[in-house]
């Protein structure tokens, strides 16, 4: 049987919005509803919050979920990448709690608006041929509109091939929503990356694809919540 180990990066020190993944979000912290949805899926051995904080992991048990253990203040830098977290997470399962896992499923805390179906339907698109799989969203405008300024101070196509095509014309391009990705181990070990090559897209629309950096953010997701839990 796969094992599968559910990991949710919450460290504290965020700078754009202050203790962001704490914060009340509909009488919770933030974090909590991502957890909640990772438990509720019913598909993880463990559910780990990966965190450098004595408060968060307090917060786990008041919603009786064990962290068991911290992450070292290096990896909770802002230097730090996802990348090292999980591959530290992993290891030290496996040091301290013998445990090895199959799969992993990124989890981000600032995603709320993530549903237990979310996780439970992305999963089932990770068949044999694909190594990942990671939510995805269309661009709010057309990305092959896209344009810099150049030394002049003038407007500059990025993709000036494409740039004049009617928007009906231009390839269909979509961004990782911040939301979630189930990654294979031996991929993730082999390529380094939570990301590998044969990456399948997991599609989330916009209203529920908001990944909360900025106060606008948690605006536009607090927004989202009520609309979506009023349908």
């Amino acid at each position: 049987m796969s094992k599968n180990l559910a990991i949710i990066p919450a460290r504290t020190g965020s700078k754009r919005l202050r203790n962001k993944n704490t914060l009340d979000f509909f009488g919770k912290p933030l974090f909590i509803h991502t957890v909640l949805s990772a438990i509720k899926s019913n598909l993880f051995e463990e559910v780990h919050v990966s965190t450098e904080s004595n408060k968060v992991k307090e917060i786990c048990e008041q919603y009786e979920l064990e962290v068991k253990f911290l992450r070292p203040e290096i990896l909770a830098s802002d230097e730090a990448g996802l990348d090292s977290v999980c591959s530290f997470v992993l290891d030290e399962f496996e040091k301290k709690e013998n445990l090895r896992f199959d799969k992993f499923c990124l989890l981000w805390a600032t995603a709320p608006l993530l549903k237990p179906e979310d996780i439970i339907e992305s999963y089932q698109l990770l068949t044999e041929e694909a190594d990942a799989v990671a939510s995805v969203t269309d661009y709010d405008l057309p990305v092959y509109c896209a344009q810099n300024i150049n030394s002049d101070g003038l407007l500059n196509p990025i993709f000036p091939d494409i740039f004049w095509l009617k928007s009906q014309d231009q390839p269909k391009a979509y961004c990782d929503n911040g939301a979630l990705c189930w990654v294979r181990v031996n991929a993730f070990i082999g390529e380094g990356a939570w990301m590998p090559k044969k990456t399948k897209p997991f599609f989330m629309a916009k209203e529920r694809s908001v990944d909360i950096d900025t106060q606008e953010d948690l605006d536009r997701a607090k927004y989202y919540y009520e609309k979506n839990r009023n349908t």
